[in-house]
């Protein structure tokens, strides 16, 4: 009789241990699909220079532009010339922002340069949007610099 239940811990060891073994795997398997989602996900730059609607990059796909410049009573400011800021996608992975990030930070530049009473002229390139999303935030800020645009002339 001592065998028989020696003989069922011992085969319960091994299944749990076969278990814990699977588990393991499993746990680890996710944790790299999750670091490979999250650098993937950066699809995102932006970049100081200015695109044309026929510059074909590979390594840099412009998705949407605003260029600023900083008026004093009608002239260009200290010297100041006009600055661009870019959002463009780029390959998985070789980004520094999500897309929703990149929406933020742009967002962000946009009213900081209304605020300082910059003008602002934006270009889309929405023929590049490959997404529903990136077609979203496209929208997204032609509207704010629409908002802000239209907020700096009433003031």
């Amino acid at each position: 009789m001592f065998i028989v239940y020696a003989g069922v811990v011992a085969f319960l060891l091994f299944a749990a241990g076969i278990i814990a073994f699977q588990n393991s795997r499993l746990v680890a398997q996710q944790e790299a699909d999750e670091s490979a989602g999250r650098i993937s996900s950066l699809m995102y730059s932006v970049y100081h220079q200015s695109f044309s609607y026929n510059d074909e990059r590979p390594e840099a796909v412009p998705l949407f532009q605003f260029s600023v410049r900083s008026l004093l009573e009608g002239q260009l400011a200290g010297g100041e010339v006009d600055k661009t800021i870019a959002l463009c996608r780029v390959p998985a992975g070789g980004g520094e922002m999500a897309l929703s990030d990149a929406q933020s930070w742009m967002l962000g530049n946009i009213r900081q340069s209304s605020l300082r009473g910059e003008q602002i002229q934006a270009d889309s390139f929405t023929d590049n949007a490959l997404s529903n999303g990136e077609k979203e935030m496209i929208l997204r800020l032609e509207s704010a610099v629409k908002e802000e645009t239209a907020d700096a002339n009433h003031h």
